[in-house]
């Protein structure tokens, strides 16, 4: 099964956001990169909020809970469950994966 166009996209927001972060690249600088590269401008608007919500200390989980038409409730518990289990490759590896395949919306 061929994933939607919207999976795809956040399949390789995910695996951007992985790589950016695993290269030492902060969080927040991370999510600055990714708005300014970002194609949609509506997209690119939903990471300048997100970049916004953790500058004033939520959690990531949280801020992408303020987006549910764009990250789905799958998304956000394996997002929590990184954050307490500090595994961000192993379950943003999941989710990208996840998003292709159709597992996830």
């Amino acid at each position: 099964m061929e994933p939607s166009e919207r999976q795809a996209r956040l399949a390789r927001f995910w695996k951007k956001y992985l790589r950016l972060t695993r290269a030492g690249v902060p969080v927040l600088q991370t999510l600055v990169v990714m708005g300014e590269e970002e194609r949609d401008p509506d997209f690119a608007q939903v990471l300048k909020t997100l970049h916004k919500e953790l500058q004033e200390g939520h959690r990531l989980s949280e801020a992408l809970g303020r987006f549910p038409d764009r990250f789905s409730l799958s998304t956000i518990e394996l997002v929590r469950t990184a954050e307490r289990r500090g595994a961000w490759d192993e379950i943003l590896t999941e989710l990208s994966d996840g998003l292709l395949e159709g597992t996830f919306e």
